[in-house]
């Protein structure tokens, strides 16, 4: 099968990609330059498969993939790979790499270096700490033919795979040097060697990095608006947790792009004379994830989870907190994402049918209004999500919607450190917010199966919704697909799994000097085509 052929899969995808407004005055590109990117989240460990909002914005920059999908289009182009080939069952991808390319440590891109990588997503690790990767499923290894050819073979197929190669977080191939360290060497962004258009200058803990220049770099993806070295000299990555702060350096010069713009601050940013860009992340829906893991928990009972689907009011959520830059949820994935449901009628708000589900499970409303059951309050502890700014706002907002039905919500905000700490150990912790983005609905493997992320933390393996899963994957006809998908939703919804929250959506503030800005498919900075207008 060729490249060619495959598109027309691809091409069902339709994702806003990133770009801020080129005005016809601004000139020709200028090169040099700094870029100053304001951030509000920290930085963590580096390490190659960290999806972490802030982490992701700069690796993007640094490490590249056998192919590049088009934010646009969802097309797949060449890109370390000049060609490729599936086979007619669908088990064997065979690359052809393009001539020249080196890492920013002089060595050359071949097919064993690649194979080094896929065989560390693919399969871990242990010795080294490297664990296997979600995204990674039914490899069976990678053959190297020779230098510039290499084919990678699956036991099963999986209509996912080829956005799978192309996925920041999932396949982006770095340098031997790097990949031959345990996990806490390849966790120090200083021994990253990548064939990006950017390398790593600098790094001041988890505050701030800075990128220089690749020189020498020619071989951005097929499709890009200029070929040879990136325009700009450096980019500077600084974390700035304050929403007021990031604007206030962004209309005063101080900062070319502010990351991620609240939504009070919305019109601020464009009176100031800056651009808005929201870029809807493709990918799952954000949302509450219910934790199965304790038997004793009450979102063990399937009505009292339907209870809490349907005192959810979405609509009224992006009303009073969020802003039209945000899409109110119809699916478990994100409007724009290839081949999504649509999931309406699970996730329309009913009060009385919330009260309805929860007194008919025993839950009776106590003297202050909250329900009782055995004398347990149906009170829940639910966390702060510290990836996502406004994660306050709009657990503020659920908070006094589940309590209308009855139900408590107590709120804490833990740093990112405690957050995650808590969702590995805590014996309250029942909701997890969170979302993983990439441009396929097979996303929803990746997040719900037992054996890769989980979500659920769903304890019993060889389930319906597993079953559904693996066999949404195998339809590579997209109209069997697009059911197969909607199956999915369907037994996630009806089993109220996720609770949506808002469509995932990415809104940077964009100094009006700042041209060519543009995003990977899953609104990551890709500063290539990027450059500063004197």
């Amino acid at each position: 099968m060729s490249m060619s052929s495959l598109l027309v899969t691809a091409a069902v995808a339709a994702c806003g990609s990133g770009n801020a407004s080129s005005s016809a005055d601004a000139g020709s590109p200028v090169h040099g330059g700094t870029l100053t990117f304001y951030d509000p989240v920290e930085y963590a460990a580096w390490k190659p498969t960290n999806s972490l909002w802030s982490n992701s914005q700069v690796a993007n920059n640094i490490a590249e993939r056998l192919v590049w999908q088009d934010p646009e289009t969802g097309e797949f182009r060449p890109w370390l790979a000049e060609s490729y080939e599936i086979g007619d069952d669908h088990l064997s991808y065979t690359f052809t790499l393009r001539e020249g390319v080196t890492f920013s440590d002089g060595t050359p891109l071949d097919a064993e270096v690649v194979k080094l990588n896929f065989n560390q997503h693919g399969y871990g690790d242990p010795a080294r700490g490297i664990t296997k990767d979600p995204f990674w499923v039914n490899y069976v290894g990678t053959d190297v033919v020779d230098d510039r050819t290499l084919v990678v073979r699956l036991s099963e197929p999986n209509a996912g795979f080829l956005q799978v190669l192309s996925n920041y977080r999932a396949s982006s191939i770095l340098g031997r040097a790097t990949v031959e360290l345990d996990l806490n060497g390849q966790s120090d962004l200083r021994n990253w060697v990548g064939t990006g258009p950017f390398v790593v200058e600098s790094v001041s803990g988890t505050n701030g990095v800075t990128l220089k220049r690749r020189e020498g770099y020619d071989w951005a993806p097929e499709g890009s608006a200029h070929t040879g070295e990136a325009y700009l000299e450096r980019i500077v990555f600084k974390t700035v947790p304050e929403a007021g702060t990031r604007v206030g350096a962004l209309l005063s010069g101080e900062a070319h792009i502010a990351r991620n713009i609240a939504p009070y601050d919305e019109e601020t940013v464009t009176a100031g004379g800056a651009e808005l860009v929201a870029i809807p992340v493709q990918g799952e829906t954000n949302d509450l994830t219910i934790q199965l893991f304790d038997p004793e928990s009450p979102v063990q009972d399937k009505a009292v989870r339907l209870a809490l689907q349907a005192a959810t009011d979405r609509k009224t959520i992006n009303e009073a907190v969020l802003s039209p830059s945000y899409g109110i949820p119809t699916s478990a994935l994100v409007a724009g994402t290839p081949l999504r449901g649509d999931s309406s009628e699970y996730l329309e708000h009913d009060l009385d049918r919330a009260k309805a589900l929860l007194d008919e499970a025993g839950w009776k409303p106590g003297p202050d209004g909250i329900r009782e059951k055995d004398g347990k309050r149906l009170s829940f502890h639910i966390r702060v999500a510290p990836y996502y700014q406004v994660s306050q706002s709009v657990l503020e907002v659920l908070q006094s919607q589940w309590r209308e039905a009855g139900v408590e919500i107590q709120l804490s905000k833990p740093s990112l450190t405690d957050y995650e700490a808590q969702l590995a150990s805590a014996p309250d912790f029942y909701f997890a917010q969170g979302q993983t983005s990439t441009a396929e609905p097979g996303v929803l493997w990746t997040a719900y199966g037992v054996d890769r992320q989980n979500v659920t933390r769903n304890v019993v393996p060889g389930t319906t919704l597993e079953a559904l899963l693996a066999a949404q994957a195998v339809e590579f006809d997209p109209e069997r697909r697009r059911e197969a998908v909607q199956a999915v939703e369907d037994r996630i919804f009806s089993e109220g799994y996720s609770i949506p929250l808002y469509d995932e959506t990415q809104v940077f503030g964009i100094s009006p000097k700042v041209q060519g800005f543009a995003t990977e498919s899953t609104a990551r900075s890709w500063f290539y085509d990027t450059w500063i207008a004197e």
